[in-house]
């Protein structure tokens, strides 16, 4: 069965027009512990238009993790979507600041993600 999540749309300016964050950081925990789970994780720039910028797939092994880092500084709004073929798999996605500095408002964990059916 396949899992599909999102962190709904994320502000990515403050309201002197400055980047919150410039990378984003997702992780993969896979709990299952014998099957690999393979995920897809996609970043759209919510710029008006939604447009894919990154998609990425790639598998994780049994009672293991995996991260990505994607860049999103020159996105006004973004949204993460991350899939998996395997419900055993929590993800969280973190923002990383200018100044190289983890964002609380960009920090979405596994139970704030909304499921999209």
């Amino acid at each position: 069965m396949i899992r599909k999540y999102t962190t709904g749309p994320l502000n990515n300016l403050t309201e002197k027009d400055k980047t919150v964050s410039k990378d984003i950081v997702v992780n993969s925990l896979n709990q299952n512990q014998h099957t690999n789970a393979r995920v897809r994780i996609k970043v759209y720039a919510l710029n008006g238009r939604k447009k894919l910028i990154h998609n990425v797939a790639f598998t994780v092994k049994p009672n293991a993790s995996s991260y990505n880092s994607f860049f999103v500084g020159n996105t006004k709004q973004y949204e993460v979507q991350m899939i998996s073929n395997q419900s055993k798999v929590q993800f969280a996605s973190f923002g990383i600041s200018p100044k190289d500095r983890f964002v609380a408002a960009h920090r979405v964990i596994n139970s704030e993600l909304t499921r999209l059916v």
